[in-house]
């Protein structure tokens, strides 16, 4: 049933920035995603347990629970949840360390809506696979 092909996944917006939060939303409501919005980690974890998203879009870097612990956490509590890491500025290592805990992707900020939708609904369609592909 490619029923992804039809409808766009649910997506979470996790992001301390106000500012990207209502142009994240705006930007993919318009392109057809039903979107939910935390401005922090603890917030996110709400959302990801009532609004059962497919895809989070995660920032790295946040105060008290930051993206790179988060994205762990969703990935050992939620696997099929794919996390697309968005960020301004991030060290390599930083980088590598998320990847190494469970992102899908990353995706540096300004953010181009356009591949980005591409780059969700690939995830989306990831987490609906029965086995992970290496």
């Amino acid at each position: 049933m490619p029923e992804s092909k039809t409808s766009n996944p649910k997506v979470l917006v996790v992001d301390d920035e106000k500012k990207f939060l209502h142009l994240a939303k705006k930007n993919l409501n318009l392109r057809g995603f039903e979107v939910e919005v935390a401005e922090a980690g603890e917030e996110g974890i709400a959302k990801i347990y009532n609004f059962d998203p497919k895809v989070v879009l995660l920032d790295v870097l946040m105060p008290r629970l930051t993206g790179d612990e988060l994205v762990k956490m969703i990935t050992d509590w939620r696997p099929e949840v794919q996390v697309i890491m968005v960020t301004a500025n991030i060290s390599p290592e930083a980088k590598e360390e998320c990847m190494r805990n469970g992102a899908y992707a990353y995706v540096q900020k300004p953010v181009n809506f356009d591949k980005l939708v591409e780059l969700i609904q690939e995830a989306a369609r990831k987490s609906e696979s029965p086995s992970p592909v290496s």
